[in-house]
């Protein structure tokens, strides 16, 4: 009797397809480590949500949110993108008041934090901040933001 073997698989890669995006993320200069970058489609119907974080240089390499390798990329597309970082207070700094959703019925209060670099970036909708991934490779000037500590952020 004759062995079949049967391989599993269609032969597709799985999830979309995606495109390589790497930038560099710096605040007046210097580079900002442990920052989230988002990019999202301009056009909901044409690319992916998409994220990264920063490391010690600054540098990002971005996972599309919906079924992405991580660092493979993202969708081609137009992008608006939001920037973010914040850190906790310490207990020996003047407290900020806690979050205007907060109230004493959920429990203890949610640690103090506060914005690294200014919280305009972190809003796709007032950061200024736009990229166009195509095909390919997608890294340089492009995909580098260079943010200002001054920024209080563009309207829609």
């Amino acid at each position: 009797m004759p062995l079949v073997l049967f391989v599993g698989g269609c032969g597709g890669r799985k999830g979309p397809k995606v495109e390589y995006v790497e930038g560099i993320v710096t605040l007046d200069g210097s580079p900002v480590e442990g920052a989230s970058v988002g990019y999202s489609p301009v056009d909901r119907k044409v690319g992916l949500p998409a994220g990264g974080k920063t490391d010690a240089v600054g540098r990002y390499k971005l996972t599309a949110v919906r079924g992405g390798k991580p660092g493979a990329g993202t969708a081609i597309g137009d992008y608006a993108i939001s920037i973010t970082k914040v850190e906790f207070v310490p207990p020996e700094e003047p407290q900020p008041p806690p979050p205007a959703w907060w109230n004493p019925s959920m429990g203890p209060k949610p640690p103090p934090i506060r914005s690294v670099i200014p919280e305009a970036y972190g809003d796709s909708a007032t950061s200024g901040l736009r990229a166009t991934v195509r095909a390919g490779r997608n890294t340089g000037p492009e995909f580098s933001f260079e943010l200002k500590a001054d920024y209080t952020g563009k309207g829609k």
